[in-house]
């Protein structure tokens, strides 16, 4: 497992580096690797992402470049990574992203890979 894959990984938890939370655009860097590295640990990573309900721990100091949520927009760039690897594979996962999405452009995105 990558550094990128450790550090998402503890994002899903609710855990920044040491005691601090991750800055935004360290995290869309971490996804970046993440998408980047077509695995078996990245797919399954991915889905995690697609699929969570939680939150992201950032600091918000530097604000949020986004008009959506951070885990939309993580949630976005996950469904667009599985679809374009394997769709019918990620079918579920990508269906379950459309319900958890808050933002109708998510929920969008997500669906029209369903159809």
């Amino acid at each position: 497992m990558s550094l990128a894959h450790d550090h998402l990984e503890r994002m899903l938890a609710g855990v920044g580096p040491g005691d601090e939370p991750y800055h935004w655009h360290h995290l869309l860097g971490v996804l970046h690797a993440v998408c980047g590295e077509r695995s078996p640990e990245s797919e399954t990573l991915l889905r995690r992402v697609a699929s969570s309900s939680g939150h992201c721990r950032l600091d918000q100091s530097e604000g949020l470049p986004h008009a959506m949520s951070p885990e939309d927009v993580l949630r976005s760039l996950a469904v667009q990574t599985l679809a374009e690897w394997d769709l019918e594979r990620h079918r579920d996962v990508i269906a379950r992203a459309a319900e958890l999405a808050g933002a109708d452009h998510v929920s969008a995105i997500a669906r029209s890979y369903l159809a």
